[in-house]
């Protein structure tokens, strides 16, 4: 099988990249053959990238329409497996390629303006479908640049609408929760069309075993960024009354 991955990154930088590297490797290893439509490079892991992806077709932030098109004719792919990507410009390419589509949902924002889902002065979880709400009183439209130059950026409540509405037509959509399938069906999509797929170590058939002791050792691993959760975790934990022990591997913004 012929397999076209879409990521909006080259390369190692998060939890998305990895998934793919490892997924793109596995198939590989199984005998498929993989590609990739990718946009920026991350300067992280680009050799161990190019060994996995021997077909790349990069995106130039313009007609990405065409090079999307241009990727699928000269690759032709069976199927294509879209991780992260909000360029409407190769949404709109893929959903009229009339090859079967799968989506990978790494996270919120596909369906949430600020990325996060929740609000930002309560901390409150949000519950909503994306909605006019967003824009006000939420004010989502408004968010942080981290591209540099203006610290703000508009962000498009139409475009978003419009995002959810190509993605609704993928035949599968793959998620890591259930809670994670609630939101997709809050936002409309098909029952039908969504799988959750929980991560577990490839090489384990059964789960492993709770290693929990007296020591009640806790491992946090990830960006210490909004929305990521070490706020939620630090709550939880004030809470506990038993004696235990957390490291919280990473970095990042909220890290003070």
């Amino acid at each position: 099988m012929r397999i076209l991955f879409v990521h909006d990154q080259f390369g190692f930088h998060g939890g998305a990249e990895s998934n793919i590297y490892q997924t793109a490797t596995a198939l590989k290893s199984r005998g498929h053959t993989v590609g990739i439509l990718h946009g920026r490079a991350t300067g992280q892991g680009d050799v161990a990238w190019r060994e996995v992806f021997a077909h790349r077709f990069p995106l130039a932030g313009k007609d990405d329409s065409i090079t999307t098109e241009d990727a699928a004719q000269r690759f032709q792919p069976d199927v294509i497996h879209v991780h992260k990507t909000a360029d409407l410009e190769v949404l709109e390419a893929l959903v009229e390629l009339k090859v079967p589509l799968v989506r990978m949902v790494h996270d919120h924002d596909l369906y949430c303006m600020r990325s996060y889902k929740y609000h930002y002065s309560s901390r409150a979880i949000c519950t909503r479908a994306a909605s006019p709400y967003c824009i006000f009183p939420c004010g989502a439209s408004i968010a942080r640049n981290r591209d540099g130059g203006f610290p703000l950026k508009w962000v498009s409540y139409r475009a978003k609408k419009r995002e959810i509405r190509l993605n609704r037509r993928f035949d599968r959509m793959l998620v890591f929760s259930h809670y994670m399938k609630e939101e997709l069906l809050r936002n409309g999509f098909s029952a039908e069309r969504i799988e959750v797929h929980t991560p577990l170590h490839a090489d384990r058939a059964e789960p492993p075993p709770s290693t929990f002791d007296s020591r009640n050792l806790i491992l946090s691993v990830g960006q210490i960024i909004r929305g990521k959760g070490v706020d939620v975790l630090l709550d939880a934990l004030a809470t506990v009354k038993t004696r235990f022990e957390c490291a919280v591997l990473g970095d990042g913004s909220h890290r003070p």
